[in-house]
């Protein structure tokens, strides 16, 4: 049995149809309802590595093995560095749901090095959903000064906004300048000229 019952009803001589529980009324707009206390930013985590020495694929069997996840860091004109990360920590980060693409990490690597890291691919097992290879891109912002950023999707759709925005004033800017009569041209008298020309 369908659980949306509508109600139907006479007002002013027209019939209109509500919901029971009120999720939509014919007729009107609807406005989406944003949570006030929702959070905008979030803090930078940060990821203890280590510099990973043996490359290539039984190098990465092997950092499994040992209970750690291979892991590289490129971008920003600089080579490709190798790094090993521990899995408790990967797998915190993913059982409280905070582990997603395009979030920033700060990567301690041996103390000796930090790099604010975006993450750009995470390989996941299917069924253990255990971390098997992470891939982080080089940022521009300080370590030591980076603590929080706005949320991807916020940020997107901020920059979205903007962008409409910004096409909406061309086109407008556009459209003013095509009403701009240009068959109007001046008289000018050979006289004037005349006049012009012994001055």
């Amino acid at each position: 049995m369908n659980s949306f019952k509508s109600i139907t009803s006479l007002t002013s001589g027209l019939s209109q149809s509500i919901f029971k529980r009120g999720f939509f009324v014919r007729g009107k707009n609807t406005m989406e309802i944003k949570d006030p206390n929702a959070a905008i930013t979030y803090p930078i985590k940060h990821l203890f590595c280590f510099d990973r020495k043996v490359k290539g694929k039984a190098g990465a069997k092997l950092v499994r093995y040992n209970d750690f996840v291979p892991a590289t860091i490129t971008g920003g004109g600089l080579p490709l560095k190798n790094i090993s990360i521990e899995w408790g920590r990967v797998n915190g980060l993913i059982s409280s749901k905070k582990f997603y693409k395009d979030r920033k990490f700060l990567l301690n690597i041996d103390d000796k090095e930090k790099i604010v890291g975006r993450l750009a691919h995470a390989q996941i097992h299917p069924l253990t959903e255990r971390a098997m290879f992470i891939k982080f891109n080089r940022t521009d912002e300080d370590p030591e000064t980076f603590k929080s950023e706005e949320l991807p999707h916020l940020k997107r759709e901020r920059l979205r906004l903007e962008k409409l925005a910004g096409d909406r004033v061309a086109r407008r800017a556009k459209a003013d300048l095509q009403k701009i009569d240009l068959s109007f041209k001046p008289v000018v008298k050979k006289a004037d000229l005349s006049k012009e020309r012994l001055e």
